[in-house]
């Protein structure tokens, strides 16, 4: 009985301290592979949050802006073409497209998910637009703040929302399926 627990001790204790080199015939080192870029279109038809927008993605890593748009139809021209994973979309341009401007943006390039960047806007026109694909969600007045965390999320593949909107929009979002429901 000693034996064995001896050997177990010993087994448990005899951890390598240094790791050899593949020309010397030890383990092969992990190979960290590069973080994927996230690429970015930011379609805002105001200066300034394209400005603030750029300030904060150039500050972050794995991100890069890869055009800019300031018109829903440049918008729609420059995803077809650039193919980003990204779109910051300002809810301006949405409105005056019309409500089908992200599900154009989507067939352009299925891959692309849509951030909003909402200045001034009901409800309404944030529920509507998150009801046609848009998956996040940031105020203009919040982008240097929460900006980071929202491309992030979106980027990786989930929704993102500021706390301050989430109650609002979850009540919307439960008038809406309600409205949706008697037009059936």
């Amino acid at each position: 009985m000693k034996a064995v627990r001896r050997t177990a001790r010993l087994r448990a204790t005899k951890t390598p301290t240094k790791r050899r080199s593949p020309e010397r015939g030890g383990m092969e080192w992990v190979k960290k592979r590069p973080l994927p870029v996230v690429t970015i279109l930011i379609a805002d038809s105001e200066r300034s949050s394209r400005n603030a927008a750029t300030r904060v993605i150039q500050s972050l890593r794995g991100m890069r802006i890869v055009g800019e748009a300031h018109t829903g139809p440049e918008a729609v021209s420059a995803t077809a073409r650039l193919k980003p994973r990204v779109v910051l979309l300002d809810l301006q341009l949405f409105s005056e497209f019309g409500a089908s401007l992200i599900l154009v943006l989507r067939r352009r390039s299925a891959r692309t998910r849509v951030i909003l960047l909402v200045g001034r806007a009901s409800e309404d026109r944030i529920v509507e637009a998150l009801s046609h694909g848009a998956v996040g969600c940031v105020t203009k007045k919040e982008i240097p703040l929460f900006l980071p965390k929202a491309l992030e999320a979106v980027a990786s593949g989930e929704a993102w929302m500021s706390r301050k909107l989430v109650p609002k929009i979850v009540d919307r979002l439960a008038e809406f399926t309600a409205r949706e429901k008697k037009r059936k």
